[in-house]
C-alpha cells in the first residue's frame, strides 16, 4: 500500500486501526501536515511529551481553531456560542485560568475521597453484573451503564439521568475528535453542551439551596472560597462529565477487546488476578480511546527540520507515541506483563488528566469482578 493511501484520514480503514499509518509518519514524517485536519501530527513519544509539558509554546486554548478547521466560514458564527462555552473548560485553558480552574475540582478527585468510592463502585457493577443474560452486548449493557451510574453517584443525579450522558458527550466528543460525517458534527455538539449546560445550571441551583455530601457540593464549596462564578463552575461540573464518560466506557470495551483478542493474555490474568492493575496500565497504551489532544502553537516552532507556524493547531498523536519502538520495546505486542509502562494515554504536565485515579479505580473494580464471574468469557 502506497504511503498517500495509508496517511488517508477519512479512510474509515485507516480510522479503525491507525497504526501502520502511525509505524509509517515516525519514521519517514514525524511532523505531518494532515490536510483534511488542517493540523500538523506529532507521532514520535519524546515530541509529543515535549510538547505536553510545553504551555508556553503550545497553548490549549484551541476551541477556536477546531471549529475553523472543521467549519466552512459562513457556518462559523453559529458555533459561537459552542466555543465560548468549551473555551471555559479546563483542557482548553492555559496558566492561572487553569490553574483556577484544576483547584475548583482539586476537593473532588483527591486519590483519598476517590478510595471512599470503592465499595459504590463495587456495588454498582455488582448489581449490572448481576443482570447481564449469558449472551449479551456488553457495550450496552456493562462499559456504558458503569461508568454513567457512578458518575451519577458523584454528582447526586438520579441513575435514569445519568443514561442521558452518553447522548450528550458523544455529540460533543465526535465534533471534537474530527466527524467523518458531513451531516453530523458541529450543529449536533451544540445542542448536547446547551442541554447539559441547562441540565446541570439547575442541579447546582439545587445545591446551592441544599448542599449534599456530592461533587457539585464540593465544587461549590470550593468556589466560595476562590470567588469563582457560577459560570466557571458549571462549566467544570459540565467538562467532567465531557472528559470522562465516553472515554472511560470505551476504554473498558477496547481493553477487554484485546485482552479476548490475545487468549493466552487473558488466560494468565484470569489464573492471576494480581495482575489485573499492569494489565489495565497496558490497554491503556496498546490502544487508548482518548488517543490525542490539540494545541494551538503561541510562536513558530521547528522539529526534525520542519517548521510549524504560529497560529497553527497541532494534534499530539498520543496513541502513536506509546507504539514507538524507541521508548516500548515490541511496541505492537499486547503485553499485560509490560514493565515499566511509561504511556501518555492520560497526558503529561499541567494538563495530566485529573480522573486517572478514578478511571483505573474502575477498571480494577469492573474487570476483577467480571472475570470472577465469567472466567469463560469469549
Amino acid at each position: 500500500m502506497d504511503s498517500q493511501m495509508l496517511l488517508d484520514f477519512t479512510d474509515h480503514n485507516t480510522v479503525r486501526d491507525p497504526y501502520r499509518a502511525y509505524a509509517w509518519l515516525r519514521e519517514h514524517q514525524p511532523v505531518y501536515w494532515c490536510p483534511h485536519f488542517k493540523a500538523w501530527f506529532l507521532t514520535r513519544y519524546s515530541d509529543v511529551i515535549a510538547a505536553q509539558v510545553d504551555t508556553k509554546r503550545y497553548s490549549s486554548n484551541r476551541m477556536q481553531q477546531l471549529v475553523d478547521a472543521q467549519i466552512a466560514p459562513e457556518k462559523r458564527a453559529q458555533l459561537a456560542r459552542f466555543v465560548e462555552l468549551a473555551s471555559r473548560w479546563m483542557y482548553s485553558q492555559d496558566h492561572q485560568d487553569h490553574r483556577d480552574s484544576r483547584h475548583l475540582l482539586g476537593k473532588a478527585f483527591t486519590p483519598r475521597t476517590l478510595e471512599t468510592l470503592r465499595p459504590i463502585i463495587e456495588d454498582i457493577t455488582q448489581g449490572e453484573l448481576s443482570g447481564l443474560e449469558r449472551q449479551t452486548d456488553l457495550m450496552a449493557n456493562l462499559f456504558n451503564r458503569v461508568p454513567a451510574l457512578i458518575l451519577a453517584h458523584l454528582y447526586g443525579i438520579p441513575r435514569e439521568d445519568a443514561l442521558k450522558l452518553r447522548r450528550w458527550t458523544d455529540d460533543i466528543l465526535i465534533f471534537l475528535v474530527g466527524s467523518l460525517d458531513p451531516d453530523y458534527g458541529p450543529e449536533q455538539a451544540l445542542k448536547g453542551v446547551e442541554e447539559m449546560y441547562a441540565y446541570f445550571a439547575e442541579v447546582i441551583e439545587q445545591r446551592r439551596k441544599q448542599p449534599q455530601d456530592d461533587l457539585v457540593s464540593r465544587v461549590l464549596e470550593a468556589s466560595i472560597e476562590s470567588d469563582s462564578s457560577t459560570d466557571q463552575v458549571l462549566a467544570q461540573i459540565v467538562f467532567i462529565l465531557v472528559a470522562g464518560y465516553t472515554t472511560s466506557a470505551d476504554q473498558l470495551c477496547i481493553g477487554l477487546l484485546h485482552l479476548l483478542e490475545h487468549p493466552e493474555q487473558f488466560a494468565a490474568l484470569t489464573a492471576d488476578l494480581d495482575l489485573i492493575k499492569q494489565a489495565i496500565e497496558e490497554m491503556l497504551r496498546f490502544d487508548s480511546a482518548g488517543s490525542f489532544s490539540h494545541r494551538v502553537l503561541k510562536e513558530d516552532v521547528t522539529i526534525s527540520g520542519v517548521t510549524m507556524s504560529e497560529g497553527d493547531l497541532v494534534y499530539l498523536m498520543r496513541g502513536s507515541a506509546n507504539r514507538d519502538p524507541a521508548k516500548f520495546p515490541d511496541p505492537d505486542q499486547f503485553d499485560i506483563r509490560r514493565k515499566p509502562n511509561d504511556h501518555l494515554a492520560f497526558g503529561r504536565g499541567k494538563h495530566f488528566c485529573m480522573g486517572t485515579v478514578l478511571f483505573k479505580l474502575e477498571a480494577e473494580i469492573v474487570f476483577t469482578l467480571l472475570l470472577t464471574r465469567f472466567p469463560g468469557l469469549s
